[in-house]
């Protein structure tokens, strides 16, 4: 099997394992009411298209529906479109289709979509700038292209243990970009000037842990990691913090957003 293949299988055994999770989980909020800041600031004509790409559940793709006409939630995991379908149906939202398909190649016509969005997925994938244009080659003129992440420190040495700890977590996990590179990617497909927020989310490690049912050994050396930046170590850029007793983490994530000439 190719590292392609193999990293696509990872993936796969990930959101099929963490489905229900993302829709019923205990730790679903950063995902659903706490990450509204990221649609509420998308514009959105009242007759447009939108995709969301590598969607998951489809939760932003669901989140701008009522602003729509219709939406596409694309992925590659069946078992994270079925989840997103059935929350999507008892929830009486008609105008969302979930259909699986591959980021790297989005089966639509040039130009088809007023939106176009990935959130909370980039860092699962191997080459972010090969879908970032293929989103952007999927944008009409005048549309607008976002992309909101997890993102990795400003060091680049607290970036590479940033990802190790997440590889640690998640096997699916690729890489998680800066703000300085997922702003690059937006520059060098020549669209306007991008629009940037970040947002700090603080969360507990435990649930954090539970969704992926990380192994033990892997729970044992995150938190050995953690602990020692506690005590004064190595940042791994998840600025740890004891709540009560209870070990809490910090991620970063960024909203990127530019209009499509």
């Amino acid at each position: 099997m190719t590292d392609d293949g193999i990293h696509a299988a990872r993936v796969e055994a990930a959101f099929r394992l963490q489905a229900g999770a993302f829709e019923q989980g205990p730790n679903t909020a950063v995902f659903t009411s706490d990450a509204t800041w990221i649609t509420d600031r998308i514009p959105c004509p009242p007759d447009g298209l939108v995709l969301d790409v590598a969607a998951g559940t489809g939760h932003a793709g669901r989140q701008l529906a009522s602003r729509a006409r219709a939406v596409v939630a694309l992925d590659a995991t069946m078992a994270m479109l079925e989840a997103g379908r059935a929350s999507a149906l008892a929830d009486g939202l008609d105008s969302v289709v979930f259909m699986r398909g591959d980021a790297e190649a989005l089966p639509f016509l040039s130009g088809t979509f007023d939106v176009v969005l990935s959130r909370y997925a980039f860092h699962h994938l191997r080459r972010p700038s090969v879908v970032l244009a293929e989103m952007r080659r999927c944008v009409t003129p005048g549309g607008t292209l976002v992309l909101a992440d997890l993102v990795a420190d400003d060091d680049p040495a607290v970036a590479q243990r940033q990802d190790r700890l997440e590889i640690l977590r998640d096997p699916s996990h690729a890489a998680l970009l800066s703000v300085r590179e997922a702003t690059a990617l937006f520059t060098e497909l020549g669209t306007g000037p991008v629009d940037v927020e970040v947002r700090s989310t603080a969360r507990p490690l435990g649930p954090w842990l539970e969704q992926t049912r990380t192994a033990p050994e892997a729970v044992a050396e995150i938190t050995a990691a953690l602990d020692a930046e506690l005590a004064g170590g190595p940042s791994t850029g998840l600025s740890p913090t004891l709540v009560d007793g209870e070990r809490w983490f910090t991620q970063r994530f960024a909203a990127l957003q530019a209009l499509v000439d």
